[in-house]
């Protein structure tokens, strides 16, 4: 019996690393750079990529007001801290300013979860619940790296640290 064609692909293959395994959080935002808004490239010319990325996990599509002057029980001094809300406040304060879903950054993170993941032995099934989606866009999700759909760099850069701050 001939196999379908989803199981004739051999993912549990690990591909070999191409280049560095070591990559700082700095090193990773610049090279998902191309996949990220103008407006978080300003954002993080003011505060840190962490505080960036912990915006976007909290507050995707939406606007956030900045206070003009921070007080320490503010919300966002528990998502980004005391010294990046006071950054923020003297450039944007009693301003709002908009946070993007960055959606290509997200699917590019969660597609490269998805695979390690089916490498690591998981079926499509239990990737599906696990992930929230069909099958059908498990095999997708597969099919977009396997083809090198993002560029291998960034598949690289998402899969040593990106997972950690979009999940």
């Amino acid at each position: 019996m001939k196999p379908c064609c989803r199981r004739s692909k051999n993912w549990n293959t690990p591909s070999k690393p191409e280049g560095r395994t070591d990559m700082s959080l700095t090193d990773t935002a610049a090279l998902l750079a191309d996949y990220l808004p103008g407006s978080i490239h300003e954002l993080m010319t003011v505060i840190s990529a962490a505080s960036v990325a912990a915006l976007i996990k909290a507050r995707p599509g939406t606007r956030v007001q900045i206070p003009g002057t921070p007080t320490a029980e503010h919300w966002l001094v528990a998502l980004i801290g005391w010294d990046d809300l006071n950054k923020l406040s003297a450039r944007y304060g009693g301003t709002a300013i908009d946070i993007p879903r960055c959606v290509q950054v997200m699917t590019a993170a969660q597609d490269s979860r998805i695979l390690a993941d089916r490498r690591s032995g998981h079926s499509l099934t239990e990737l599906a619940l696990k992930y929230r989606m069909t099958e059908r866009g498990i095999s997708k999700a597969l099919r977009r790296i396997e083809k090198q759909e993002y560029k291998p760099w960034v598949k690289q850069a998402v899969s040593w640290s990106q997972g950690d701050l979009f999940d």
